[in-house]
């Protein structure tokens, strides 16, 4: 198999002790996941290579939880390559329209493997700096691999591409290299193309993070093997996008749409053509879906949360459990703590499902499938795993917001006590201006002579 662990059909499931070259063997909520999308676990287009950094990245954001680390590995290739697959349709028509397809910084293929649903891998070229990757994208996903670089000037492509699909290079960049990147990949774009990238809104940093400059670089990622100062974590505003994108000389037009990649990734779409209103482009994205419990008590299963969606709304929650469906809810309920961060349109966001739990499932064993139905009447698998997997990060989504509460008790707390400190100091200084006045001092004349003549006892 080449160093790369193709997806076995048995149900072993990883230890989080054993190496990482043995978590792809397919355990049921993978399998039951890609069930869903009508494929199978033997297909060739879903091996995964086990030194595909992002994969052991979600791993370790799922405690060493192999099985679900690889199922979200799947959910957010399949959902950032079905946003980006719209917008080619929107620019071409078709997406195997597209004579030439650059996806740039592409890893191990997490997008490009479902960007081949539509778009034939003889138009695709994936570029990318590590080696492994363009060999295992080029063996696995018969895609042509070429070699990026660390810095714009030295990149050295042949030809111009119709589109270029970026989603894991601008959230990474260091300011100086924002803008110089924007300039190489626009220098490459063919007249009528599209370049598409994604970013991180500084907005999700907390309001002290967050600088004037509107860029804030972190020297720190999921990628060890690249240099911390080429490759770290960025956030931006819109303003220094927009700046970044005029300073490259290259006209044209640009919309941002927050939070369209997985809930969280703002993505950016450029043409070359100015005036372009973008108008026309509409889109379905991933609904956001947030499991704030789920118990297994009395025979009863119960789930509750909220769902979103920014693009398309959602209109029902349906819960499976080994494969049949044993409930479903509307989204209506209300939610002012979730609109006061998300805007009033996801006011009605709050979703409950109570279903009876059958006597042969097992809160550990069972496979639990958790679909947003759209708008549209579309089904989208949103999370797949053991109920206890969903019980324990749901206790610790609580457990983080219940110690956010307490930061902004304390927070608050330290302003009051900082507030009452500074009327203090203010009322001090007062009295020694007072003090220090040629009325405090008569004052203090006379009183002096009412002690000494006995008249007052006051100070």
């Amino acid at each position: 198999m080449g160093g790369s662990t193709r997806l076995a059909r048995d149900e072993r499931i990883s230890s989080p002790l054993m190496p990482q070259a043995i978590l792809a063997p397919a355990p049921p909520a993978v399998r039951a996941l890609l069930a869903e999308w009508g494929r199978t676990a033997d297909d060739p287009r879903l091996e995964v290579d086990p030194g595909d950094e992002m994969l052991g990245f979600l791993r370790d954001v799922h405690g060493g939880d192999g099985e679900h680390a690889l199922g979200r590995y799947f959910l957010s290739g399949a959902s950032i390559a079905r946003v980006l697959l719209q917008v080619l349709r929107w620019r071409f028509g078709d997406a195997a329209a597209v004579p030439s397809l650059l996806d740039f910084a592409s890893g191990y293929g997490r997008v490009t493997r479902f960007l081949l649903d539509a778009v034939p891998a003889s138009a695709i070229i994936a570029v990318d700096l590590l080696p492994a990757a363009r060999a295992f994208q080029q063996r696995v996903l018969g895609v042509r691999a070429l070699a990026s670089s660390a810095a714009p000037e030295s990149l050295a492509l042949p030809g111009r591409y119709a589109a270029i699909l970026v989603t894991s290079l601008f959230t990474h960049l260091p300011e100086a290299r924002f803008a110089p990147w924007l300039h190489a990949l626009l220098g490459r774009l063919e007249p009528g193309g599209l370049l598409v990238f994604s970013t991180h809104d500084l907005s999700l940093l907390p309001a002290e993070q967050r600088p004037s400059a509107g860029c804030c670089f972190q020297p720190v990622s999921e990628i060890a093997a690249l240099a911390e100062e080429d490759y770290g974590s960025t956030w931006v505003d819109e303003p220094f996008v927009r700046a970044a994108l005029a300073a490259s000389g290259a006209p044209g037009s640009a919309i941002r749409l927050p939070r369209a990649l997985c809930g969280y990734q703002d993505l950016w779409v450029v043409v070359p053509e100015p005036g372009e209103t973008f108008a026309s482009l509409s889109l379905q994205t991933e609904p956001e879906v947030v499991v704030e419990a789920c118990d297994v008590t009395g025979g009863e299963l119960t789930l509750r949360g909220w769902a979103h969606g920014r693009y398309g709304g959602i209109s029902r929650i349906e819960v499976a459990l080994d494969g049949a469906l044993v409930g479903s809810a509307p989204v209506d309920g209300e939610r002012d703590d979730v609109a006061a961060v998300l805007g009033p349109t996801a006011r009605r966001c709050g979703w409950i499902v109570r279903s009876p739990f059958p006597a042969a499932a097992s809160p550990v064993d069972s496979v639990l499938l958790l679909r947003a139905v759209d708008a549209r009447g579309a089904r989208h698998v949103v999370w797949a795993g053991r109920p206890v997997t969903a019980a324990l990060a749901a206790r610790g989504l609580q457990a983080r917001e219940a110690e956010a509460a307490l930061h902004n008790v304390r927070c608050e707390r330290a302003a009051e006590r900082a507030a009452t400190g500074q009327e203090i100091a203010d009322l001090r200084a007062t009295v020694a201006r007072m003090r220090a006045s040629g009325f405090w001092k008569l004052r203090d004349a006379w009183f002096a002579i009412k002690r000494a003549l006995r008249l007052t006892d006051e100070a």
